[in-house]
């Protein structure tokens, strides 16, 4: 099995499994992208400071104001 990864002058990854590029994927880098245009983010108020949680009532990520509630973030494992 092999796998080929493809770096070309474009922004973007291809990484293809096999000749025939069955079972390929293709990463793109894109920028310029802001969390106010995803429809599932509420942003209005924002402020220095404030930072995101999720609200399951609406299903949206709101703007909060970062309490003392909030003792410590957990980012996970990568």
């Amino acid at each position: 099995m092999a796998i080929t990864v493809r770096t070309g002058t474009g922004p973007g990854v291809s990484v293809q499994q096999g000749a025939s590029g069955i079972g390929s994927i293709t990463v793109n880098k894109s920028t310029g992208g802001k969390l106010q245009s995803l429809s599932d983010v509420e942003s209005t108020g924002v402020q220095d400071g404030f930072t995101i949680v999720y609200n399951e009532s609406i299903n949206k990520w709101v703007t909060q104001a970062i309490t003392t509630a909030v003792a410590s973030i957990d980012g996970g494992i990568y």
